[in-house]
């Protein structure tokens, strides 16, 4: 009983995982903010019993590894397509656009979504999705980087990953037309990131971190 469980959540991620492509690259249809977390958390759950249902603790060590790097691909592909193809947020590649889109000045974004909420010209929701988005962006690296790569358990080589990895994108988005290269949107996405690392760090989560990749497997 407990492999026809695990077997048919494995069927159910694979039709999950194939809807989450066909409506994010499908013409004509948008995946709001909304639905994407529903289907992110969907193929998390139904991955996670498919690899864990019924299976004995001794058993899991192997299958925790495969859990976290099956989560870190699928996490990379939904942060390209968010960053880079979008419709939802108004992606996509535009050769030839004025480069001229880029921000310097630390907290001049932050601080003009906040004057013109308080203003009364743009929505809360406006406001969170591009503040708290770029928070949210990049956070769940501060699980699967040092789960999965030991070195990047130190928040020096964290950080600097991330940092480079971040400037990387703001520059490729701004020289695709895909979108504008914002300081603010490096220190967001950065202190996301690592505000869950730091967490993760000082409480007991650190300890099942460490137990995808440990130093002796």
């Amino acid at each position: 009983m407990k492999t026809l469980v695990r077997r048919l959540a494995a069927v159910l991620t694979v039709v999950l995982l194939c809807l989450n492509l066909y409506y994010e690259l499908a013409p004509g249809y948008i995946v709001g903010p909304e639905w994407k977390i529903v289907f992110a958390a969907g193929f998390a759950a139904l991955l996670g019993i498919s690899l864990f249902y019924g299976v004995p603790k001794g058993a899991r060590g192997a299958r925790r590894h495969d859990y976290m790097m099956l989560l870190f691909w699928y996490y990379l592909w939904v942060l390209a397509n968010v960053l880079f193809f979008d419709n939802a947020f108004g992606r996509g590649f535009h050769p030839g656009v004025d480069y001229g889109a880029v921000n310097l000045e630390p907290l001049r974004t932050v601080k003009n979504y906040l004057l013109a909420y308080g203003y009364g010209n743009i929505s809360l929701r406006l406001v969170i999705l591009n503040l708290l988005g770029n928070l949210a962006a990049f956070a769940p690296l501060g699980v699967l980087l040092p789960a999965l790569f030991r070195w990047q358990r130190s928040i020096f080589f964290f950080t600097a990953t991330l940092t480079l990895g971040i400037t990387a994108v703001e520059v490729a988005q701004v020289y695709t037309g895909a979108g504008s290269c914002d300081v603010d949107d490096l220190i967001l996405n950065l202190a996301g990131a690592l505000i869950v690392f730091i967490i993760c760090r000082i409480t007991p989560i650190w300890r099942h971190i460490c137990r995808v990749n440990p130093r002796n497997g």
